[in-house]
C-alpha cells in the first residue's frame, strides 16, 4: 500500500469519521443502556461503500474499540453484565456486516444487504435471550468468516496464477503507479537491468533510464495518460535506451498499457532486450556493405543474370570490360548480342545449364560497345533461393586478352628457358614418365657425365643411393597426386663412378602439352659440409675456451629480460650454475653485495647512455663468500647500426683487490718506518734531556707537590720513550731467520711466561694440541712476538675473567699448521673488525695502547707466508686463526 493524496482522503473518509466521532461522543453523554453505539453502522455502511476493501475492516475495528471504550466510560444505572452483553451482541451484529460486505467486495456485486436491526434495548434484556442473541450472531460470523476465506483462497490462486505468469514471462514486465513509482519488477526485469525487485519496488522507473532521456520519457508516460489510449504494441514506442545497474546503456524495445484500479491508474511496459538483435542487423549491414564494396571494387566482371540471360545487375569492372557508360546500357537487357557470333550458342547453353542448376566455365571473345574485341573467360554458378530452387545465375568474368597474346610468347620463349636453364648453378632434372628428360650442364658435372646422353632416359633411383630410394618414392607420388611442389631435403646422390656426393633437393610439379613433369633442382653440398664441419669444429674450440677461461663470459637482451649466454666459469666465480642464471636472469644484478647497487645500476645507465660499461663490486656467493668483479659490457649492433644485444666479460679480481690491500698496508707501514725513524732522531734527543733534567731536580728536591709533578714528567717521558723504541722496532725489523720450528712448544714457553698474570686475572686456560703436529718455517722470536701480542690483547678483553682458549692443528690439505687463540671477552663489532690490523688503531683507553701491536702481528705472519683471520661477536668473544706454512724437511727441530 502506497500512501494516498490528502484529497483523496477527505473525499473518501471525511464523512464517515466525522459522523463516528459525533456518535462517539453521544454515546459517551447518554447512559450505558441506552444503544446509541448501534448508529456505528451507519458510518461502516459509508465505509463499505468506498473503493478499498481494507477500509471496512479498519472500520470495523475502530467501532469495535469505540463500542468497548463507551461502556467502560458511560454512566450506566444497569448491572454491568446486562450493559456488556448488549454491547458484545452490537459488535457480533458489526462484525457480521463486515463479513457480508468483504464477501461482496470480492465477488465485484454490489448487493443490498438491510441489516435486521434490534429494537433498540429500552428494557433491560434477561440472560437467556441474551445468550440466544449472542449464540445466533455467532452462527452469523462463522458462516460470513467461512465465505471470506473461500473467497481469501480463490483470490491468493488467482493471485499465485499472475505472479507465475509474470515470474516467468521472457520479457521484462514492470508496472509502476501515477507518481511513475515501481510496483512490480519481474525475474526477467531483475536479469535485464541486473537489480533485484527489493532494489527496485517503490523507486522511480527513470532509475533505469540514462540520465539524458528521463525527463523526456516521463512527459511521455504522462501524454500517454492523457491519450486514453490503454495499449501502444510492441515496437510502436521505437527503440530506447535502459542502463543496467553497473551503467551499461544497451537498446531496448517496449510495449506499454495502463489501467485504473480502485481510483487510481497504473501503467505497465513490457521491455525486451534488442542488444544482439541490433547487433546482428548491424553486422548484417556491415556486411553487405562489405559485399557491395567488394564487389564493385572486384577487377573482375560480377554479373547476376535471369534465367532468360538478361543482366539484372553488374559492377562497375563489368561495365568498363564491355564498354558501356551507364548501368542502363546493360540492366534489364540480354547482352549476348556482344559475344562474337561463333561462340553466342555455346554462351546461351552454358547460362541455360546454369538456370538448372549446373555450374560451368567458356572462354569466348566479346566486342565491347565501342568495338573493341576482348578474350573472357566466365564462371558461372546458379545461385538458389531458400526453398532451394535456382532463382538467378551468378557470374565472374576475367579478361584474359593480354594472357592470350602472352601464351604464344611464353611458347616461343620456352627454348630460352631452357638455354637459362642451362648456365644455372645447381643441377636442373626433368623427370617424365618416370624418366630423365633434360638435364643441364651443372647437372652433368655433378653426376660426372661427359654428354647429355648419359643421363637422358635413366631412372631418378639410379642417381640417388638406395637408402633414399623411399623418401624419392614417396615425393615423386605426392607431386603426381596432388602437390605442386615439395620442401627441399638432403638425400645423397650417386655419381657415374659410383661417388656418393651430398645434395640438396627441391622439386616441383608443371603441366605442359605433353602432360604431368617434375622438376628437379639438385645442390651440391659438398663444400657446405665441409664449411659445416669446420664451422662445427670452430663451435667446440670456442666452448672448449670458454670452458678454459676463469672469467665470464655473457650475452643478454638490451633489456637484461634474458641472458642467451653465461659461460661454465660462472660456477667458479659466482657459485651458481649457468642453467640458474639462464633460468632466472635477474639474479645477476640480485647477487651484487647490497654496499654496491649503486655502482651496478650507474652501470646501466652508462650503457644506455654510452652504449658501454666498466664497474667493479662485489658479489655475495651462496657460501656467504664476498668476491670482487671487474664487468665490462658493451651493446654489439648489426651492420645498419641498430642494437641487437648486449655482450660482457666479468672477471673476478678478488685477488687482486687483495694484493692492492696489502700493497696499500706496506707502503704505509714504509711511511710508518720513515715517520718512525725521523720521530726517534728529532724527539729521541730532547726527551733525554728532559728526563735527565727531571731525575736530577727529583734527587735535590724534598717539596713532594714538586716530586709528584716530576715524576709525572718522568713516566710520560718514558711512555714516549717506549713508543719511540716500538716504532723503532717496526720500522727496523731485523732480519726473519726462518728454519724448522716446533709451534708447540713456543706456545707452552710463553703461556708459562703469563701463568702468574693469568692467574691474577681469573683467567683459566684451556689448551688443544694435536698429537705430532708438523713443524713449521719460522722464526722463534717473531713467533713469541705473535703469541705475547695476542694473548695480551685476550687478558685486556676479560677484565673480570673467562677463558683463553689456545689449539693447534695440522691443516695437511692446505700444507699449513692453524694456530687457534681465542677469548671469552667483550668482543668486536664488524667496523671495528676491518681496521684492528691498520697502525694506530686501538680499542683500549688513552695511555693504554699504542695500536701497533696487531700490525706488527699481522705484517710478521705475511712476512713467513702465513695467514691470520679474525672472528668477533660482541659479549661473545673474539678469536685469531693464524695458519703457517709446514717446514719442507720435518727432521730439523729448533
Amino acid at each position: 500500500m502506497y500512501p494516498l493524496p490528502l484529497k483523496t482522503l477527505l473525499l473518501e473518509y471525511g464523512g464517515p469519521a466525522l459522523l463516528t466521532l459525533g456518535i462517539f461522543l453521544l454515546d459517551l453523554s447518554l447512559p450505558a443502556e441506552y444503544a446509541v453505539w448501534l448508529l456505528y453502522a451507519i458510518p461502516l455502511a459509508l465505509t463499505a461503500a468506498s473503493s478499498r476493501t481494507g477500509s471496512i475492516r479498519y472500520g470495523v475495528g475502530l467501532v469495535a474499540l469505540l463500542v468497548v471504550i463507551g461502556a467502560v466510560a458511560s454512566p450506566s444505572e444497569l448491572p454491568p453484565i446486562s450493559s456488556w452483553i448488549n454491547r458484545l451482541l452490537g459488535i457480533g451484529l458489526l462484525v457480521t456486516i463486515f463479513t457480508f460486505l468483504s464477501a461482496n467486495r470480492r465477488n465485484h456485486s454490489v448487493q443490498a444487504f438491510p441489516p435486521t436491526m434490534p429494537e433498540p434495548a429500552h428494557k433491560q434484556s434477561t440472560p437467556a435471550e441474551a445468550a440466544e442473541a449472542i449464540a445466533h450472531a455467532e452462527a452469523a460470523v462463522e458462516g460470513a468468516m467461512a465465505g471470506q476465506r473461500r473467497a481469501e483462497a480463490e483470490l491468493q490462486h488467482d493471485k499465485l496464477r499472475f505472479e507465475g505468469i509474470v515470474q516467468s514471462a521472457m520479457d521484462a514486465i514492470i508496472t509502476v503507479d501515477d507518481a511513475q513509482k515501481i510496483v512490480l519488477f519481474n525475474q526477467a526485469a531483475e536479469d535485464m537491468f541486473q537489480w533485484s525487485a527489493q532494489d527496485m519496488l517503490g523507486r522511480p522507473l527513470d532509475r533505469l533510464i540514462p540520465e539524458r532521456f528521463r525527463s523526456a520519457h516521463a512527459e511521455h508516460i504522462r501524454e500517454f495518460g492523457r491519450s486514453g489510449i490503454t495499449t501502444r504494441q510492441m515496437g510502436a514506442l521505437g527503440v530506447i535506451m535502459g542502463v543496467r545497474s553497473s551503467g551499461e546503456e544497451f537498446p531496448i524495445e517496449a510495449a506499454i498499457s495502463q489501467i485504473g484500479i480502485e481510483g487510481l491508474r497504473y501503467y505497465t511496459v513490457i521491455l525486451r532486450d534488442i542488444t544482439e538483435r541490433k547487433r546482428l542487423e548491424e553486422d548484417l549491414a556491415e556486411r553487405e556493405a562489405l559485399l557491395r564494396a567488394i564487389i564493385e571494387t572486384e577487377p573482375e566482371c560480377v554479373k547476376v543474370l535471369a534465367l532468360d540471360g538478361t543482366v539484372q545487375t553488374i559492377n562497375a569492372a563489368g561495365l568498363a570490360m564491355v564498354e558501356a557508360t551507364s548501368p542502363t546500357q546493360v540492366v534489364g537487357k540480354d547482352v549476348c548480342h556482344l559475344v562474337a557470333e561463333e561462340f553466342q550458342p555455346v554462351f546461351r547453353e552454358l547460362v541455360r545449364q546454369a538456370a538448372h542448376g549446373e555450374a560451368g566455365r567458356l572462354e569466348f571473345r566479346l566486342v565491347g560497345f565501342l568495338g573493341t574485341p576482348r578474350w573472357l573467360d566466365t564462371h558461372v554458378v546458379p545461385l538458389r533461393a531458400p526453398d532451394g530452387s535456382v532463382s538467378a545465375v551468378l557470374g565472374v568474368t576475367r579478361d584474359v586478352t593480354e594472357w592470350k597474346k602472352t601464351e604464344q610468347l611464353l611458347r616461343q620463349s620456352e627454348e630460352r628457358y631452357r638455354r637459362l636453364l642451362a648456365v644455372l648453378p645447381d643441377a636442373i632434372l626433368v623427370n617424365r614418365g618416370g624418366r630423365i628428360v633434360f638435364i643441364n650442364e651443372q647437372g652433368l658435372q655433378l653426376f660426372g657425365a661427359s654428354q647429355p646422353e648419359d643421363i637422358l632416359g635413366r631412372s631418378l633411383y639410379e642417381l640417388v643411393h638406395a637408402d633414399f630410394h623411399d623418401l624419392v618414392r614417396e615425393r615423386i607420388r605426392h607431386l603426381l597426386d596432388s602437390g605442386s611442389t615439395v620442401p627441399e631435403v638432403e638425400e645423397k646422390a650417386v655419381r657415374l663412378d659410383g661417388t656418393i656426393v651430398d645434395v640438396a633437393v627441391r622439386a616441383a610439379r608443371f603441366q605442359d602439352e605433353a602432360g604431368a613433369g617434375i622438376l628437379v633442382v639438385l645442390r651440391d653440398l659438398s663444400m657446405r659440409k665441409v664449411s659445416e664441419q669446420r664451422l662445427r669444429e670452430s663451435e667446440e674450440r670456442l666452448q672448449s675456451l670458454l670452458g678454459a677461461m676463469e672469467d665470464v663470459i655473457w650475452s643478454a637482451s638490451l633489456d637484461w629480460g634474458t641472458l642467451y649466454y653465461v659461460s661454465p666459469s660462472v660456477m667458479e666465480i659466482y657459485g651458481r650454475s649457468t642453467e640458474e642464471f639462464l633460468a632466472q636472469p635477474s639474479l645477476r644484478l640480485a647477487v651484487v653485495h647490497e654496499e654496491d647497487r649503486a655502482l651496478a645500476d650507474q652501470a646501466l645507465s652508462d650503457l644506455q647512455r654510452a652504449g658501454e660499461f666498466d664497474v667493479e663490486y662485489r658479489i655475495v656467493r651462496l657460501d656467504g663468500e664476498v668476491r670482487w668483479l671487474h664487468d665490462r659490457g658493451r651493446v654489439i649492433k648489426d651492420e645498419a647500426g641498430h642494437p641487437l644485444r648486449i655482450d660482457g666479460i666479468a672477471s673476478d679480481i678478488t685477488e687482486r683487490k687483495r694484493l692492492q690491500a696489502q700493497l696499500r698496508r706496506t707502503e704505509r707501514v714504509a711511511e710508518l718506518g720513515t715517520v718512525a725513524s725521523g720521530m726517534a732522531h728529532e724527539i729521541g734527543t730532547p726527551m733525554n734531556v728532559i728526563l735527565g733534567r727531571a731525575e736530577y731536580l727529583m734527587e735535590r728536591t724534598k717539596e713532594e707537590p714538586v716530586r709528584k709533578g716530576l715524576q709525572t714528567i718522568i713516566s710520560q717521558v718514558e711512555r714516549i720513550t717506549r713508543v719511540m723504541n716500538q716504532l723503532l722496532a717496526f720500522a727496523r725489523r731485523r732480519p726473519v731467520e726462518h728454519r724448522a720450528l716446533d709451534l708447540h712448544q713456543i706456545v707452552e714457553d710463553n703461556l708459562e711466561i703469563f701463568q702468574e698474570r693469568l692467574s691474577h686475572s681469573h683467567i683459566t686456560v684451556e689448551t688443544s694440541f694435536a698429537e705430532a703436529c708438523p713443524l713449521v718455517r719460522a722464526d722463534a722470536d717473531q713467533m713469541s712476538q705473535v703469541l705475547i701480542n695476542l694473548v695480551m690483547n685476550a687478558i685486556h678483553a676479560m677484565p673480570g675473567g673467562g677463558v683463553l682458549k689456545v689449539a693447534l692443528a695440522p691443516a695437511t690439505d692446505r700444507g699449513m699448521v692453524m694456530l687457534v687463540i681465542g677469548d671469552t671477552g667483550h668482543g668486536m663489532p664488524k667496523d671495528v673488525i676491518a681496521k684492528i690490523f691498520d697502525p694506530f688503531f686501538t680499542t683500549k683507553e688513552f695511555g693504554k695502547g699504542t695500536g701497533l701491536g696487531l700490525t706488527v702481528v699481522r705484517g710478521i705472519i705475511e712476512e713467513h707466508g702465513g695467514t691470520i683471520q679474525v672472528e668477533s661477536e660482541p659479549g661473545v668473544g673474539t678469536v685469531f686463526t693464524i695458519c703457517l706454512p709446514i717446514q719442507v724437511d720435518p727432521g730439523q727441530k729448533s
